[in-house]
């Protein structure tokens, strides 16, 4: 995997940003609601400015996320999907309920590789319907 262009390393999570995608790391015991999800809008939007990207959050600990969180995140303009990572059968578990929440590309993967594939299949679909 190539080096993170930035780290930036917030109350509750740990954010590598790549080209195309982000890879946050929450810590462990954080609840992600409200708050956070507005301070992630915040440091994406100000990496990527126009660019499309993949939120891709990779749960080696355990945390909580409020799934209304995900309810707005369609208004994200260039949030061109959203990946969960683990191995974790509880993640998994939560990832699979809060994707009911999510109205954009979600998916749910058990290793970073293939997140990673469907990362630039989601970006392209997404730079294909900006250029029509």
């Amino acid at each position: 995997m190539a080096r993170p262009l930035k780290t930036l390393e917030l109350e509750f999570t740990v954010l590598e940003f790549f080209d195309n995608y982000v890879i946050s790391q929450p810590r462990e015991g954080e609840l992600l609601a409200g708050k956070q999800v507005a301070a992630l809008v915040e440091v994406c939007s100000d990496f990527y400015a126009e660019k499309n990207f993949v939120y891709l959050s990779y749960r080696v600990n355990d945390y909580n996320v409020n799934p209304t969180i995900y309810l707005n995140l369609n208004e994200v303009r260039n949030l061109a999907g959203i990946g969960v990572v683990s191995r974790k059968p509880s993640s998994l578990n939560m990832a699979s309920f809060e994707k009911r929440f999510c109205k954009i590309p979600y998916e749910i993967f058990l290793d970073l590789d293939k997140a990673l594939l469907w990362t630039q299949e989601v970006i392209e679909e997404k730079n294909k319907k900006a250029d029509l």
